[in-house]
């Protein structure tokens, strides 16, 4: 008789604790929908993102970093001196005066007449570097080896809208980004525009950035872009402390910045620093 009257009472417990459990799924079923529903809310009134990033040579540095430079690593961050046993010779090629010249020495210490040939450089003109050496390993046939690179001081001032970044993204804005149709951008889709800034401040080989490599294929808005960057007004030229003034690289990328396609567009300066 007992046990017939707990059976029952074992029963009810066990079909309770699950209709307990059902209903507590069932709530947070329904919270987890509603934040995922206020996400899509969210994402459906965020304006699309855009910005406009200097693009870099593969090795720049400033006047100031040159004038102080004593060793190759400061001249390129990522020279590995502790690839090298020993130094055959330190090759560094100037052009100045539109003439070509060559300064030698042994080891990664900068000599005076390096430092003073790159410090004469014709502005806007590339520094090349030569290093022949022995590498540092364990093999017992030791061959000598050879790296170089090449890299560029930057202008004292940049390339510039002339109004300003605010009014730049305001332009860009107001005859581009409003007018491209909701949801033309899904996930990681991004789109970029390259274009170069010449010596004259003006637009010019603006080109939608190598289709190979973009996952985003709406024509229509690409066209859109490549036009209002192409009628954008003049900019302020980049130019050096003795008026020279230089052509510059751009891109315009519209979409989400955290595509695999940010890494191909050279907007990071040796990977460190961002305009």
């Amino acid at each position: 008789m007992l046990l017939e009257l707990y059976y029952p009472l074992v029963n009810h417990k066990i079909v309770t604790m699950k209709n307990v459990h059902i209903k507590l799924m069932i709530l947070l079923s329904i919270a987890l929908s509603s934040i995922n529903f206020g996400n899509a809310q969210g994402n459906s009134v965020n304006e699309l993102g855009f910005e406009v990033k200097r693009v870099y040579p593969c090795i720049t540095i400033t006047k100031e970093q040159l004038k102080g430079a004593n060793k190759l690593i400061d001249l390129n961050s990522r020279f590995k001196s502790d690839w090298i046993r020993e130094y055959i010779s330190v090759e560094i090629q100037t052009i100045h005066k539109g003439k070509t010249i060559k300064s030698l020495n042994k080891n990664g210490i900068l000599s005076q007449e390096q430092k003073d040939n790159m410090n004469k450089a014709d502005v806007g003109t590339n520094i090349y570097v030569r290093v022949k050496y022995m590498p540092e390993n364990t093999l017992k046939h030791n061959e000598p080896k050879e790296l170089d690179f090449t890299f560029l001081v930057d202008p004292n001032n940049g390339a510039k809208y002339v109004d300003g970044q605010e009014e730049l993204n305001k332009y860009l804005k107001e005859k581009v980004i409003d007018k491209i149709p909701a949801n033309s951008f899904k996930g990681y889709d991004l789109t970029a525009i390259k274009f170069t800034i010449n010596e004259e401040g003006e637009i010019v080989n603006a080109h939608i950035f190598d289709a190979l490599y973009q996952p985003f294929k709406n024509e229509k808005v690409n066209k859109l872009l490549l036009e209002t960057i192409s009628n954008m007004p003049c900019w302020k030229p980049a130019e050096y402390a003795n008026g020279t003034k230089v052509k510059q690289e751009f891109v315009l990328t519209v979409g989400n910045m955290k595509s695999c396609v940010v890494n191909l567009l050279g907007i990071y300066n040796n990977g460190e620093r961002e305009d």
